[in-house]
């Protein structure tokens, strides 16, 4: 009999399990480290991400603002960086992991590793180069701009794929393990055709850091019903794969095929867990 995984999304909700704000544990690599470890102590997850805002990180560390609309929303961008028909003549690369809350993220990690040892593997987010574009400069006008094949967008994903390696590079460098969230990259946006084309290559980048850095592991985060694409993501290089709750569970391992030596995570919906629970009876 296969062993079942646990490995709960929280985010937000970090903050909540501690009595303080999102915003302040996303900015405090001590209540971040506070937040995992109580994570750890209610839900006993067997997998830990450490991260809130995880599609934050990289645009804030490039100049980006963050904003919180009320004491218990998540953090978010206060508005695109760029306009991708102007994009800026140099795009350069921050330095990682001393610009932004990159090192944040590495002290807090090292913290609840500290604690919690090997009773639950902790990894760190880090976001994939389609999201990160598309927090740049907005999702409509990336998909667009590819579309038309003006460059504009060709151009944006080759930096932010460096930046994703980069990131992944580092935290490798630091003996910390990478867990890439895309999804941006979801189906109905990027069409299969669209997705193989533009997002497919990135990916195998990205994974291909974790990969020639010994990370057994490679989990490739897109949300919403990736059925569509499910016949392609073994060649991202990734071995974990979500199938989320948008999606049919059969329907994705059909299309995923058989063979294919990945893992798939099944994400139950929120509103399952939200609803009252049975009544026991005796």
């Amino acid at each position: 009999m296969k062993t079942l995984l646990w490995e709960p999304a929280i985010y937000e909700h970090k903050a909540a399990l501690i009595g303080r704000t999102p915003l302040e544990v996303a900015m405090s690599a001590g209540l971040l480290a506070d937040a995992v470890v109580k994570e750890h102590e209610v839900y006993r997850a067997d997998y830990l991400t450490v991260g809130l805002d995880v599609y934050n990180i990289e645009a804030e560390a490039l100049g980006a603002v963050i904003t919180a609309p009320s004491t218990d929303a998540c953090p978010d961008l206060a508005g695109e960086l760029y306009d991708l028909a102007a994009l800026p003549e140099s795009l350069d690369l921050p330095d990682i992991p001393t610009t932004g809350r990159f090192s944040l993220l590495i002290e807090a990690a090292e913290r609840a590793r500290d604690v919690i040892g090997d009773a639950a593997r902790i990894r760190v987010a880090a976001s994939g180069p389609i999201t990160i574009a598309a927090k740049l400069v907005g999702a409509e006008p990336l998909i667009l701009s590819l579309c038309m094949q003006d460059g504009n967008a060709v151009r944006l994903l080759e930096f932010t794929t460096c930046m994703a390696e980069a990131w992944c590079g580092c935290l490798r460098d630091r003996g910390l393990e990478a867990v890439v969230f895309d999804s941006m990259a979801a189906p109905p946006m990027f069409s299969p055709d669209l997705f193989r084309e533009h997002v497919l290559p990135l990916h195998r980048r990205v994974m291909h850091v974790l990969e020639a850095t010994a990370q057994a592991e490679r989990e490739l985060v897109i949300g919403g019903d990736t059925t569509p694409i499910a016949g392609l993501l073994p060649d991202s290089g990734a071995n974990v794969l979500l199938c989320d709750y948008a999606a049919d569970a059969g329907a994705f391992r059909d299309a995923l095929g058989d063979d294919t030596g990945v893992h798939v995570r099944r994400n139950v919906s929120p509103a399952r867990l939200a609803a009252e629970p049975p009544a026991v009876v005796g």
